[in-house]
């Protein structure tokens, strides 16, 4: 092999491996960009999954809210209403006769205001046998509408002669519904209290 002939030769692989050397060189940065491209692609699908989720997430808590709803709205139908808490002593006294025992008396107790109720209690003193009473508490318990009996007392009659051999008190509550007052519209000012009693200011 004459020298013209390796020249070329050796010359041919240094140019090859310059190319080689400033195509690396080159491409350095791309494959930075393109490392960095995969990077934000695996984010963007984690994110993309995470949406899907959160959206799942969302329709079932829809869907438990929508239930939710419902049985609030069963629930407060068999609220007592305030007409209805004011028909209770009538009511217990039906009731009363129905078991055969005899109300005595009853005692309208103060309100007890909570977040979404009002509790309306009143105090019963019954004359009853042990079992009437217990039917009593039986046919209250189909009442139409939500009361609770409770602080039950039972006292024994000095004497048994007659039908009643025990007096008993006891308190019942209706639990009247108290609906959240509507928030008022943006931008809407407080009445004042002139506005709120109907007087003018100059009165």
């Amino acid at each position: 092999m004459n020298s013209n002939l390796r020249k070329q030769i050796l010359i041919g692989g240094l140019a090859g491996i310059l190319i080689m050397a400033l195509t690396y060189i080159f491409l350095g940065g791309k494959r930075d960009e393109l490392k960095a491209l995969e990077i934000a692609n695996v984010e963007l699908q984690k994110d993309v999954d995470k949406g899907y989720s959160l959206k799942a997430n969302a329709k079932k808590l829809e869907k438990e809210i929508e239930e939710q709803q419902k049985y609030l709205d069963a629930l407060i139908k068999i609220m007592p209403t305030d007409s209805d808490r004011g028909e209770i002593p009538y009511r217990m006294k039906k009731i009363a006769d129905t078991a055969g025992i005899d109300q005595i008396s009853f005692v309208v107790e103060g309100p007890i205001k909570k977040d979404y109720y009002t509790e309306h209690p009143f105090t019963f003193t019954f004359r009853a046998g042990f079992h009437s009473f217990g039917q009593f508490t039986s046919l209250i318990s189909g009442y139409d509408k939500i009361i609770n009996v409770k602080d039950m007392q039972f006292k024994r009659e000095a004497k048994t002669t007659g039908i009643y051999p025990a007096s008993v008190t006891c308190k019942i509550s209706a639990f009247v519904y108290n609906p959240e007052p509507p928030p008022p519209p943006p931008g809407a000012a407080a009445p004042s209290p002139a506005a709120a009693t109907g007087k003018s200011e100059g009165e």
